[in-house]
């Protein structure tokens, strides 16, 4: 039987008057609440109090002022820095050599943990050194952050060169891709058959007619000669592998825009017709096992006509038919509001409109033909017109 609270005994003996009923011997809890002394209300817990380890004062006190433990470590650091850097001053900064001359002694070089070599700069202390003379100008000392700084500390080793052109990607049909995607695989086949690099096919030509040299090309792939092209005239297979220089030229890095676009309308005039389906000629079938070979052929495509492909469509084309398809894929639309969906929504729903940007009050005043008389009143009166009033405001950002 459990015990009895005295709380609840003093209760039940001040309680309500008898009854002819049992006694109650449950009271609940707010009762026991208001009967209780005001004295005890702030004293119910509902954790048994345990002496703390450390007492509050002292938490404070180390929070704000440290261990013993900590300060005698930074104490330590301290002197072992001190110590160092007395050290370094002492260091003699010249040393002799074999012939008995003076020479400026090489700074201590270190090595961190991720292989970085570094030099350790000297110390000069005024106090020690009588020969020490505090500059005054800043003639003659050494700057960090300047233009002429970043330029010496520059990478002057490989120059790197666009060799895409500048304008947009070319729009061709099938016939007209399979033309130029042979053009290109016909001269890598060539220098191949040299024992050159294919990535050769990338740099400038000079007085040669390629596109003439390589029309005339029949190429033949079997599982195990690899794809061969073969020339109909004599001596065509040479002067197209002599039309490839053999070094990149200093002056003139890549291809300029204006042959490449010269190329690109001899392969759009001289396409054949087109084929029936989805049908792709036998050479196709040519696996891309090299990726130096593939990386040419596309970064020559993407001279010559600036169409990009994308990084997993390169890794998932296993051979030219593939690249080949992924060519003739359109590009996927660069915003939102360029795909075929939500251009056929001003179709389908008439009163929705889908811009390819952000709507404002001054293109709603726009539609209307408000702005204009807006914009002379608030001219007019000296206001700004798009919101900003620093003088250096952007027009037209709204």
């Amino acid at each position: 039987m459990r015990a009895t609270r005295p709380l609840e005994q003093a209760l039940r003996l001040t309680g309500s008057r008898p009854t002819a009923g049992p006694t109650p011997t449950y009271i609940c809890l707010s009762c026991r609440a208001r009967a209780a002394p005001p004295s005890s209300h702030r004293q119910l817990h509902t954790t048994v109090p345990r002496a703390a380890d450390v007492p509050l004062y002292q938490r404070l006190k180390e929070s704000l002022f440290g261990t013993k433990e900590s300060v005698a470590a930074a104490k330590s650091r301290e002197e072992k820095q001190a110590q160092r850097f007395t050290d370094l001053a002492e260091r003699p900064r010249t040393s002799t050599d074999a012939d008995d001359n003076e020479v400026a002694r090489p700074l201590e070089t270190k090595t961190d943990k991720h292989g970085r070599r570094y030099e350790i700069a000297d110390i000069v202390d005024p106090a020690a050194r009588s020969d020490y003379v505090q500059a005054t100008t800043w003639q003659g000392l050494e700057t960090v952050g300047s233009v002429e700084w970043v330029k010496k500390r520059a990478d002057t080793g490989d120059v790197y060169a666009g060799f895409a052109p500048p304008d947009r990607s070319a729009r061709l049909r099938g016939a007209q891709w399979e033309m130029l995607l042979r053009h290109v695989v016909v001269e890598a086949v060539v220098l191949r058959k040299a024992g050159r690099s294919a990535e050769q096919i990338c740099w400038p030509r000079e007085g040669s007619d390629s596109w003439s040299l390589t029309r005339g090309a029949l190429l033949e792939y079997s599982s195990v000669g690899g794809l061969v092209a073969t020339f109909s005239e004599a001596g065509a297979e040479k002067r197209l592998r002599n039309a490839i220089p053999k070094k990149l030229p200093e002056v003139q890095a890549t291809q300029t825009p204006e042959d490449s676009g010269d190329q690109l309308r001899e392969a759009i005039a001289l396409a054949p017709p087109e084929r029936p389906g989805n049908a792709t000629p036998a050479w196709m079938a040519m696996p891309l096992q090299d990726p130096g070979l593939k990386l040419a052929i596309i970064k020559r495509i993407l001279q010559i006509t600036g169409r990009r492909l994308p990084d997993p469509v390169i890794s998932k084309s296993p051979t030219l038919a593939h690249l080949y398809h992924a060519l003739l894929a359109k590009p996927k639309p660069k915003r939102l509001a360029q795909t075929p969906q939500l251009k056929r929504l001003n179709i389908n729903i008439p009163n929705a409109t889908v811009h390819a940007g952000r709507q404002t009050p001054i293109h709603k005043d726009k539609e209307v033909g408000r702005w204009k008389v807006i914009e002379n009143e608030l001219i007019n009166r000296g206001l700004p017109v798009t919101g900003s009033r620093y003088q250096g405001a952007r027009i037209g950002v709204y």
